[in-house]
C-alpha cells in the first residue's frame, strides 16, 4: 500500500509540473511589453502578471519599469566615423551591426550594452559591461568595432 502512495504522489508531482504546476506563475514571456500612461508617467510592463495589476482597477505599477521624460528612449543612431566602427555616447546610441542591433551607453566604468532597442539609459545602464571602454565583434571575416566616443 506504502509503495502505491508514493507512485501516486510522484505521478501527481510529474503531472502538476509538467502542467505549469499550481497556476501561481507570473506566466513570465521575455516577449510581452505593454505600456500604460497615467498623467505624464509612462510605464513598461514585462510580465502579464504585472501588466494586469498595472491596468486594473489598483492601478498598482510597482512590478513595472517608469519611463518618464527624464528617461526617454535611445533613438539616436551611434556614429560610424569609418566604416565598421562604431562610437557610443554617455546619451546612449543604436548601434546597427551586421548581425545584430544593440544599444549603447558609456559610463564612467566603461562601455554597456544591451541587446535590441527601445531602450532607457537607465535600462541600458545595466547591461553588460565591457570594462575597457570598447569591444571587437567577428562575424565571418569582417571586424565591427564599438568604442566609446572619447
Amino acid at each position: 500500500m506504502k509503495t502505491i502512495g508514493c507512485s501516486i504522489f510522484t505521478l501527481l508531482s510529474v503531472l502538476l509540473t509538467a502542467c505549469g504546476g499550481s497556476g501561481s506563475g507570473d506566466y513570465f514571456n521575455s516577449s510581452f511589453e505593454k505600456t500604460f500612461t497615467f498623467g505624464s508617467q509612462t510605464y513598461v510592463c514585462r510580465s502579464e502578471r504585472a501588466a494586469n495589476a498595472c491596468g486594473g482597477p489598483s492601478q498598482d505599477c510597482s512590478a513595472c519599469d517608469l519611463q518618464s521624460s527624464s528617461s526617454p528612449v535611445i533613438t539616436q543612431i551611434c556614429a560610424q566615423p569609418v566604416a565598421n566602427t562604431h562610437r557610443v555616447t554617455t546619451d546612449g546610441c543604436i548601434l546597427r551591426l551586421t548581425n545584430d542591433t544593440q544599444t549603447g551607453i558609456c559610463t564612467s566604468e566603461g562601455l554597456r550594452l544591451l541587446s535590441g532597442t527601445n531602450f532607457t539609459r537607465q535600462q541600458v545602464s545595466k547591461g553588460t559591461l565591457f570594462s575597457r571602454g570598447s569591444l571587437s565583434v567577428t562575424v565571418g571575416n569582417l571586424t565591427e568595432t564599438i568604442t566609446c566616443n572619447s
